[in-house]
């Protein structure tokens, strides 16, 4: 890893960071702030009652007799559910292609070549730079609940909360890799973002329909996204060591590939 670049493109990707990790935790403090006064209302047991099953499970919420009135299953439902897993997939696609694709595309590769650096050593540096943006916008993620949680007196168990981060991150890691996978193998950042967009809405897509019933669970082991299960994992029903294992494999083949293709592309363009 380079440390100069390194310093370059984190100082370049810095706003974006801040500004995800500042909507992110604002959105946290609205729906925690809101929790309280939902969970007091006495219609509240029954309006999930009046959605099926299959819209529930699209949205992460489990689907128990018992309506869960839990601080976790409301989080899940209106974060990390859905909401956390479209944010994480533009990121991760939007930053892969401005680090790598981008670049590449205005002749700012040219530079960072031309001198004594290895090519492995320029695509290390930015899959470093990529791995900490996503850590720190998922830190601040869980920073932004526990802050917010403890503001509101709510009580969690922040463990649970570090392990979902953890997996969170995985699954971050692994869109992010196969984008720049993508963005290593096509010539343009148009040309990188479209395939990656289609291909993540396309996993995406397989883990909505995999909720919807029983006859389709199946998809959801064709996606990334069927081993983010929110709800399950801060209620302590699985221990994602398993999913993150597999996520860490997908991310490691995808950067593997990418440090093929980018040490034989033509980049002096």
């Amino acid at each position: 890893m380079n440390d100069t670049l390194y310093r370059v493109m984190l100082r370049q990707e810095g706003k974006k960071v801040i500004g995800y990790s500042l909507g992110l935790a604002l959105y946290e403090w609205i729906v925690t702030w809101i929790y309280p006064i939902i969970i007091q209302s006495p219609a509240i047991e029954e309006i999930p009652k009046s959605f099926p099953s299959g819209v529930k499970r699209a949205f992460g919420v489990s689907t128990g007799e018992e309506v869960d009135l839990s601080y976790e299953a409301y989080i899940s439902a209106q974060l990390f559910g859905r909401i956390w897993t479209l944010i994480i997939s533009f990121y991760g696609i939007n930053s892969a292609n401005a680090l790598v694709a981008q670049p590449v595309e205005q002749g700012f590769m040219a530079y960072p070549l031309s001198s004594p650096v290895s090519r492995s050593e320029i695509l290390n540096t930015q899959i470093g730079v990529l791995l900490t943006e996503l850590a720190l916008v998922t830190g601040s993620t869980l920073s932004g609940i526990y802050i917010a949680t403890r503001h509101f007196n709510l009580s969690i168990a922040r463990w649970q909360y570090f392990r979902l981060g953890i997996l969170a991150f995985s699954l971050g890691s692994a869109i992010s890799a196969y984008s720049l996978l993508l963005a290593v193998l096509f010539d343009t950042k148009e040309e990188s973002e479209r395939w990656a967009s289609a291909l993540t809405f396309a996993f995406y897509g397989l883990d909505v329909v995999s909720s919807l019933s029983d006859r389709f669970s199946g998809l959801r082991y064709l996606t990334p996204f069927g081993l983010f299960r929110p709800q399950e994992v801060l209620q302590e029903k699985v221990l994602p060591t398993k999913e993150i294992l597999v996520l860490g494999a997908i991310t490691g083949v995808n950067l593997v590939l990418a440090g093929i293709l980018f040490s034989r592309k033509d980049l002096m363009v």
